[in-house]
């Protein structure tokens, strides 16, 4: 009897203790927590920094080419000659039909003092235009009395030099009339002078004869062409 007991007390002690050792983990208090994430892997690719690229900055080539950069927009300042002083003579002259030569016989006549617009412009235009005429009056002269300057061609002088000296008295008139802020004065002695000028030139064309003075009579042509312009298109009194 007391063996049988004994016995029985054992397979309940060893039936208590695989029951313990069949609990699941969860049952246990005292294992500790996993951790909350699990170390990076080293090949993870880390994140690419900020680089500041711009949708709109222009991509380089594979080759490294970048587009150069755009041009700056040129000035719009309007040059008859190269290294001009009066940009604003350049702007009047431009308007006219003769502008290199309204800039190359008026310019020489200019200085800081005088405010360059189309009247002072035609002023000094008309003090040149008259030294101008004064040195081919001087010029039709001394050929015409040259004694090898054949008779057809002094004759054809002779009507230039009486054109010419008429020419320095209708300046004078044309600038009494810019005082008087007289336009109809202005431009009627302005159109005798430039029809004085025509008349020398024409009279070699009849006379089937070549000018000794083309070049000078082709500039005292062109500039008063050019006063003529201004007077009538751009000064307004």
């Amino acid at each position: 009897m007391g063996i049988k007991r004994s016995i029985l007390l054992i397979s309940i002690f060893c039936l208590v203790a695989i029951s313990a050792c069949a609990r699941p983990p969860s049952d246990i208090t005292d294992t500790p927590e996993s951790p909350d994430s699990t170390p990076e892997s080293p090949d993870s690719t880390p994140e690419s920094p900020d680089d500041d690229y711009s949708p709109n900055a222009p991509d380089e080539a594979a080759d490294g080419y970048a587009p150069p950069p755009e041009a700056p927009t040129p000035s719009a300042t309007f040059t008859i000659l190269p290294g001009g002083s009066y940009p604003e003579l350049d702007q009047i002259c431009g308007a006219t039909d003769y502008p290199i030569e309204c800039v190359r016989f008026i310019s020489p006549y200019l200085n800081d003092s005088i405010k360059i617009d189309p009247l002072n412009v035609l002023k000094v235009g008309i003090h040149a235009a008259t030294n101008m005429t004064m040195e081919a009056l001087n010029l039709a002269i001394k050929i015409r009395d040259d004694p090898k300057t054949s008779p057809n061609a002094q004759s054809c002088l002779s009507v230039c030099t009486e054109n010419y000296d008429l020419i320095p008295d209708g300046n004078e008139l044309a600038l009494r009339a810019i005082e008087e802020r007289n336009w109809s004065n202005l431009r009627n002695h302005l159109s005798g002078d430039l029809t004085s000028v025509n008349t020398c030139i024409d009279v070699y064309h009849e006379g089937n004869l070549a000018s000794p003075m083309r070049d000078m009579d082709s500039d005292l042509l062109a500039l008063y062409r050019v006063l003529l312009h201004i007077a009538v298109d751009m000064v307004k009194f």
